[in-house]
Order: structure tokens, then sequence, then C-alpha cells
């Protein structure tokens, strides 16, 4: 990758990318530039990506956290790591505390609506605060895989083991579904750390989430505070910084499929693995002792819309092909009624 820090830029100016090629400096890209900004070239595509200096310092200081949370993990115990998913699960539950996300909520989708913008996945719904609930609880029964042997092969004199071990710091970027807080917070179950970086739509609620829920669990646990960090910025190109950072053992990405590939490229570049999911990425599987009506109810319901949770992937066991498939062709066929469309084979 590469990051050059620059006092100005100059209108017309070249910059090489990709061993052969240029992009040249625009002219409203040097008007926006400042002295300790930084300049992203991106060498897959020659996009010039500005980060003002403001949102550099907001990603570094959440990832300083984060890493420094990391090292201290290690001595943390599982029943710390348990009572963290059982405070947060249990701050939730609190009516007085979910009033207060709830009010955030209300501000965040009225800002969003007036802005035209779809506000389907962003109204944090009772339904939505109980998934909340049972997902987190749902990790704190789940244990720990810290340290277990996954494999063992013993050979005459010596042996093997394979051993479960925390990847590190995983960088977020989510578009604004306030719920993710709690989903991606599941990293911390294997020891591992999070920043967070959510979309402009959510931001208001998922500080109120962090301030009175996430924050306040990983205190009562005794977790170190920075286990999960919240960039808290609107902008776009906070996101670009945080992937950005060689720091992050994994970024994940969700959102639109132009700026999630953006996003990956940014840290693909950083030497990081990425997981991005812009329009579909979803699987399926449907094992042995699948019911053919929920089945078919989960095909057509997976794929009401092109989002990031979209189906992509469906895996049917080998002993159910003669039944399943024609479910699923029918669903398919069903999914395409709905939109006004029609399914299709290649």
């Amino acid at each position: 990758m590469t990051i050059v820090t620059l006092d100005r830029l100059i209108p017309g100016s070249l910059v090489p990318f990709g061993g052969t090629r240029a992009a040249v400096i625009t002219p409203e890209l040097a008007e926006r530039f400042r002295k300790g900004d930084h300049l992203l070239v991106l060498q897959e595509t020659g996009n010039l990506l500005h980060i003002p200096a403001a949102q550099m310092a907001l990603a570094t200081t959440a990832v300083d956290r984060a890493h420094a949370a990391f090292r201290a993990m290690s001595a943390v115990p599982d029943q710390a790591i348990d009572r963290f998913f059982d405070r947060f699960a249990a701050f939730l539950e609190d009516s007085s505390i979910w009033s207060v996300i709830a009010e955030a909520n209300r501000l965040d989708a009225e800002r969003a609506q007036s802005s035209g913008r779809s506000i389907t996945r962003l109204v944090a719904t009772e339904r939505m605060r109980q998934d909340m609930i049972a997902g987190l609880r749902a990790w704190r029964d789940l244990g720990t895989t810290r340290g277990c042997v996954v494999e063992r092969i013993v050979h005459p004199g010596w042996t093997i083991e394979q051993v479960a071990a925390p990847l590190g710091v995983v960088g977020f970027v989510f578009e604004g579904r306030p719920n993710v807080l709690s989903d991606a917070a599941g990293v911390l179950r294997t020891g591992n750390t999070a920043v967070f970086r959510i979309g402009s739509d959510a931001l208001g609620t998922a500080q109120a989430i962090m301030r009175h829920a996430l924050a306040p669990a990983l205190l009562e646990a005794g977790l170190p505070p920075g286990a999960i960090s919240l960039v808290e910025s609107p902008e776009r190109s906070a996101g670009w910084a945080l992937f950005a950072d060689r720091r992050l053992s994994l970024a994940v990405a969700r959102g639109s499929g132009q700026a999630v590939a953006q996003l990956g490229s940014v840290a693909r570049q950083a030497g990081t693995a990425v997981s991005l999911h812009g329009t579909g990425g979803a699987w399926m599987v449907a094992d042995h002792d699948a019911d053919p009506e929920r089945f078919a109810a989960a095909v057509e319901a997976s794929l009401d819309r092109k989002v990031c949770n979209t189906l992509n992937v469906c895996c049917i066991h080998r002993a159910r092909v003669s039944d399943l498939v024609p479910v699923f062709l029918a669903a398919l066929e069903a999914a395409g009624r709905s939109r006004g469309t029609a399914a299709s084979s290649t």
C-alpha cells in the first residue's frame, strides 16, 4: 500500500500506481487537502482516497486501544468473557437503558428518512432488541475454543497438535444496522478484540449502545476497556483509515457492493485478510433432517432483496437431493415472482 503524507497537493500532478500507470490530482481534491492529511493510492484502480488527519487519528486511536486490549485478553479468564455477554444482554433488557437507546435510534431514523434513505434495517424494533439479547446469551453459553486442541497426530516418540488461538484485532465496517454491535461482539468469545465503524445513519444509536450497555458490560466483567471500540465518525474516510491499519488481523465489511469492494482493496493493500459481503454472501445448509416447508420459506425470504445477507450459496445434504432440490427451485421461482422477475439458471 502507498500512503503518502504531504503538506499540499498540486492540481494536475501525476501519482504513479500499478507500476505503469498514473492517477491525476484533480483541482477539487487539491482544494480539500490540508497539511497532515493522508492520500491513499489504490494500486488496483488508481483511486485516490483522501483521509483527513482527524479521521486517521480517530481510527488509529481506536486500533491502539484494541491492540492493547488484545494483548491483555490472554490473561482474561473465560468466566469474565461469559460475564461480559451476560451483562451486555442484561443492560439491553433494562427498560430504562433501552429507552435511551430507542430515542437515539428514533433520531437516527428521522434523519435518514428526511434524506430519502431506507430505514428498513435501521429501526431498532422490539424484535431486534430481543434477538440481540438472545444472541448475546447464546455467545455466553457457547463456551470458548481458546487453547483447545483441534487435532492431534501421534507419531512414535513425538506428537503434533493443532491448537485454536485468537486472531487478534478484527476491524468491522457496517452499514446502518444497530444490531451489529451485539452480533460482532461475539469475536470476544475466542479472545479477539474489535474496532467498529458503523454507517452514519446508525451512528447515534451505536454511540448510545456503546455508552449505556456495551462499555459498562466490559467494565463490570473486568475486560480491557478497548476490547471493543467504536470509531465515532460519520465520514467514509474513517473506514478507509481503519482498514489501512496494518495491525488488523481481519477486516470485515458489509454494505453496498462498490463501497465494500473499495474497502477490501484498502485492506488487502495493507496485507490484511478480508471478509467482504456487499451483495450476497449468505450460506444456507439443508441437513438430512431439514423440514421442506421451513427450508422453502427460508430460501424465499433470503432472496427478497439484494443486500449483504442475501442467499448466495445453498448446500443440500446428499440424502435429501431428490426431494429438496425441487423445493429449492420452486422457492427461487417464488422469490422471483415476488420481485417482479423470474429465476434464471446458468
